[in-house]
């Protein structure tokens, strides 16, 4: 009788044990997810600050960091690191696109009556992709330069 009596303590232990970690692993994950969101938008600033202390010289050349749409430039960043040291991968595209109001020259259609002062503006956009699991995520930052 007391084996019996000692099998089922034991066997409730474990159901209990198991109820609690997964408990603990359903805690867990927002946590990650949260630290996946702190991650990526942290990065979303450098690439924003980027966009915005780019000299405009260097923004409107050919071998510009920033191409003019439709080409872009795609490069693999590590976004972070999680806890363990484990990093966080993403791919990072940049492009930028031009007014309407620019002149032809610049790539709008504007002209010396809609853009008096010869105004360049181009939105400069950032775009990074990264996976959770099996999700793939986007997000994205733009910035409004203009000359």
């Amino acid at each position: 009788m007391l084996l019996i009596e000692a099998g089922m303590a034991l066997s409730i232990l474990t159901l209990v044990g198991l109820v609690a970690l997964k408990i603990s692993l359903n805690i867990l994950t927002p946590r990650q997810w949260g630290l996946q969101q702190a991650l990526t938008d942290a990065y979303l600033t450098y690439e924003r600050a980027y966009a915005e202390r780019i000299p405009f010289d260097s923004l409107t050349a050919n071998d510009s960091p920033f191409p003019a749409f439709p080409q872009t430039r795609t490069t693999s960043v590590e976004i972070g690191r999680l806890p363990g040291n484990r990093p966080v991968m993403g791919v990072v595209t940049r492009t930028r696109l031009p007014d309407t109001n620019n002149y032809p020259i610049d790539g709008g259609t504007g002209s010396i009556d809609s853009n008096p002062s010869a105004m360049k503006v181009w939105k400069v956009q950032s775009v990074i992709t990264y996976t959770v699991g099996t999700k793939n995520y986007v997000k994205s930052r733009t910035v409004i330069r203009s000359q």
